[in-house]
């Protein structure tokens, strides 16, 4: 046998040491997964990128109420024009209506339970009273109104229109024929006969000339003046009458052209009230007359 040691090849030495290394690796790598636990990164320990997209499409803009500044691409909503208030017009003065051929709103029928209608601040004219045989209308500037019929008791038609408690109220009143019947003319405390007031009438006569003038003190109607004859111009044909009330500190005075001294009557109200009409008797009733000239002045 010899005696000389045998030297190990040098090719297998390399290759026991690559299988150890295999095996060092392989191991490392089963324990170190079984120590980690098994959950994902935590997303939020890294930076996130968001990319926009610019789009090549044009939109139609959505009305908005409002356009905030520096947003050119925000569309208003179209303003709703506002409606114009709708004005009314006053209605006619008292005095002034007439020469202009209406019978102004201003004017209260008498009784309150004869039908109106209403057209630009005027009563449709004629004005019906009862049963359509009774009417008031405009013809030249003036109030006129005729009556033929019979009645089965007294009864008082006319119109009422608010004055100022201090002035002047003027009226003419031309009478063609007045028989069975009185021509009023007065003012009260309220548009109603039946409250305080001053009444001039012109009583039935045949003739229609040189008609008496009788004052009297409402609601009872008691006479307090009596003025015979009274006429502005007998010759007038037809004969013209006028007649003055003067009011101030609450009472009313009839002024006339031959008398001015009248007793003043209380109306005990801030706002009198002017009436214009007539009064029918029982039986046959034929009255014809028109007022003209109304003159209203405060003071």
């Amino acid at each position: 046998m010899s005696t000389n040691k045998r030297s190990i090849d040098p090719t297998i030495i390399a290759a026991l040491i690559g299988v150890l290394g295999t095996l060092c690796v392989t191991v490392v790598t089963l324990f170190a997964n079984r120590l980690l636990p098994d959950t994902q990164p935590d997303p939020t320990l890294f930076p996130t990128w968001t990319l926009t997209a610019t789009s090549t499409i044009t939109e139609t803009p959505v009305p908005t109420d409002t356009v905030p500044a520096g947003e050119p691409t925000s569309t208003p909503v179209p303003d709703t024009p506002t409606p114009e208030p709708t004005l009314t017009s006053a209605p006619p003065a008292i005095g002034s209506d007439w020469a202009n051929g209406c019978i102004s709103v201003l004017w209260r029928p008498y009784p309150d339970t004869v039908p109106t209608t209403a057209n630009n601040g005027c009563l449709a004219s004629p004005l019906y009273f009862p049963e359509q045989v009774n009417l008031f209308f405009i013809e030249n500037g003036s109030l006129k109104f005729s009556v033929n019929r019979t009645y089965e008791s007294p009864q008082v038609f006319g119109l009422f229109a608010p004055i100022p408690a201090n002035g002047v109220v003027s009226i003419d009143t031309l009478l063609r024929r007045a028989q069975e019947g009185e021509i009023w003319m007065g003012v009260f405390a309220e548009p109603n006969i039946a409250s305080q007031g001053l009444v001039a009438v012109l009583p039935a006569d045949n003739n229609p000339r040189d008609r008496d003038l009788i004052q009297r003190q409402m609601p009872d109607q008691t006479e307090i003046h009596h003025t015979e004859d009274f006429s502005d111009d007998p010759t007038q044909d037809p004969p013209r009458y006028t007649i003055v009330f003067e009011l101030g500190n609450g009472a009313v005075r009839l002024q006339t052209l031959g008398e001015t001294e009248f007793t003043p009557v209380p109306v005990g109200s801030d706002q009198p009230w002017l009436f214009i009409g007539y009064q029918v008797e029982s039986g046959n009733n034929r009255i014809d007359a028109e007022f003209l000239n109304l003159l209203v002045q405060g003071q």
